[in-house]
């Protein structure tokens, strides 16, 4: 069994404005990631991820080997945003000095010597699929290859010139002009729809029962089973509305987990907002599952981007334990499933999904301890 031993999260529901760059729009960020990046020695993604990488739970790991250990870094992309951006000057422009540390799998290795002794260090960039696709390299190394920790970071660069513009280009972020027609951040609506950037970060540790018991702590949750699948496609940012990638995805997490439709009862969804994604992920959804109610983040915290599935999933099993499945913010219509109301939480497993450009979904199944 695998289990969710420790985990830290940074996002916020802060908005601001950026009216100085190509596509006007509002995102959620910590303004204090950018202080002194005009130096060239202060690298935006480097300031995120110390928000989640907590000196006290650092040590606890490093006093407290359990056997073999894996980190991992889900960073979205090979190497991270806001570097070569096109020429023109923002609030978000900066130059680093040390383009190597911009490399996730550079950054990786720096990073997990904060951890101690580490049998293996790698990194994952399937774009915003990211943190839970790597659900599933978590459970294959502690199932089959005898790992007894596994630590998840991921951050990425999500409030950044290239990413703002790229996002503006594709005309998938809700851009100013939309908000001031009177269109608010949300998912499953008629009426309102789409979502903002956001900056987020997650520190996750999975352990074996073993680990567990060694230890004699009480985990948050137990990670019951995960996969990840690709669909037809012709387009390698769209996908299909008939939510293939997402059946997939999902059914592949249920039969690894030796799992039922029927033992899913809340879902956190990827919720971007987007029409293709609307529809993709409720046909999923309603194709594959019975009773169940779902919710969203991206509307609270903005799109965090790699960070999104794993950040997401560890906000709903806070808010879980407070007793309440959120509502998804701004539904103009009344539903019980898509949910447009808190509720006190069903009994039963938690399911998480995401999806990422270049065609890859992500379902990982959770029961929360």
């Amino acid at each position: 069994m695998i289990y969710l031993t420790h985990y830290r999260t940074a996002c916020t529901q802060d908005v601001e404005l950026f009216d100085d760059i190509i596509y006007p729009q509002k995102v959620n960020w910590f303004p204090d990631t950018y202080n002194r990046t005009k130096l060239g020695l202060v690298y935006v993604p480097h300031k995120l991820a110390e928000k989640v990488l907590d000196p006290e739970l650092l040590t606890y790991l490093r006093e407290n080997p359990v056997g073999k250990t894996a980190f991992i870094l889900a960073g979205g992309n090979a190497h991270f945003a806001g570097i070569g951006q096109r020429e023109y000057k923002s609030r978000l422009t900066y130059t680093y000095k040390f383009l190597p540390f911009t490399l996730t799998q550079v950054y990786a290795g720096r990073i997990a010597q904060s951890f101690g002794e580490m049998d293996i260090i790698t990194t994952d960039a399937s774009a915003c699929a990211s943190s839970l696709k790597v659900m599933m390299d978590v459970t294959s190394l502690i199932n089959f290859y005898d790992y007894k920790r596994v630590i998840v970071l991921t951050v990425e660069d999500g409030v950044s010139n290239a990413v703002l513009e790229f996002f503006g280009d594709s005309k998938a972020v809700l851009t100013e002009k939309q908000e001031q027609e009177g269109i608010k951040p949300s998912a499953f609506d008629s009426i309102n729809f789409g979502f903002r950037i956001g900056q987020g970060a997650a520190l996750a540790i999975f352990e074996s029962s073993d680990a567990v018991a060694q230890q004699q702590i009480n985990p948050h949750a137990q990670l019951m089973g995960a996969y990840s699948a690709s669909e037809r496609s012709t387009n390698a940012i769209g996908q299909c509305e008939d939510g293939e990638g997402f059946i997939k995805a999902i059914e592949g997490a249920l039969h690894y987990g030796n799992l039922t439709p029927n033992e899913i009862k809340i879902v956190k969804t990827h919720g971007t907002g987007t029409a293709s994604n609307n529809k993709a992920e409720k046909n999923a959804l309603n194709q594959t599952l019975k009773a169940f109610v779902a919710t969203s983040y991206k509307q609270k915290i903005g799109h965090t981007m790699g960070s999104s599935g794993l950040l997401e999933t560890l906000l709903l099993l806070d808010d879980i334990k407070s007793g309440v499945v959120p509502a998804i913010a701004n539904r103009t219509e009344t539903d019980s499933v898509f949910l447009s109301e808190s509720t006190t939480p069903p009994n039963g497993l938690i399911m998480s999904l995401a999806a990422g450009m270049g065609n890859i979904y992500s379902a990982a199944i959770f029961k929360g301890i």
